[in-house]
């Protein structure tokens, strides 16, 4: 995201930076104006940060619980940085070399269970399999 960029999330939410954020709040600063201009269309608009994302926390809590108290010191000590998620990002990457293969391969697992299997009506797919009787042939 671009220091003075404003992210429309919805009639209410504008994502920004920190740094735009803090600035918007200075009269006369570039943010400000962009801020003022941007409440004329969105005049409820709140402005909200990009926080570092629980999908990190929950992957590490479930693949490697150990590094939970690491996490968390990292997070720390990245405040201190000029973008903090990217540095926690640089660490995680760092103890999970593998990651985007994780995700590419739940991305096509996801498609390929939205497909449905050759020959087969969306209603056999749809259809619940649990709880079904069969009559026996004698």
């Amino acid at each position: 995201m671009k220091k003075n960029a404003i992210v429309t999330i919805d009639e209410t939410t504008a994502r920004v930076t920190k740094a735009f954020q803090k600035q918007a709040r200075i009269f006369g600063t570039e943010e400000y104006k962009t801020w003022k201009a941007y409440r004329q269309d969105f005049p409820k608009a709140q402005m909200v940060t990009k926080t570092i994302k629980k999908n990190m926390e929950l992957f590490i809590s479930v693949n490697k619980p150990e590094l939970l108290d690491k996490f968390e010191s990292e997070k720390k000590s990245a405040k201190a940085q000029e973008n903090p998620y990217r540095a926690v990002l640089a660490w995680f990457l760092e103890q999970f070399p593998n990651y985007d293969d994780y995700k590419k391969f739940f991305e096509d697992k996801d498609k390929t269970a939205a497909t449905p299997a050759e020959g087969s009506t969306a209603a056999e797919e749809e259809a619940p399999a649990e709880n079904v009787e069969f009559d026996k042939a004698s």
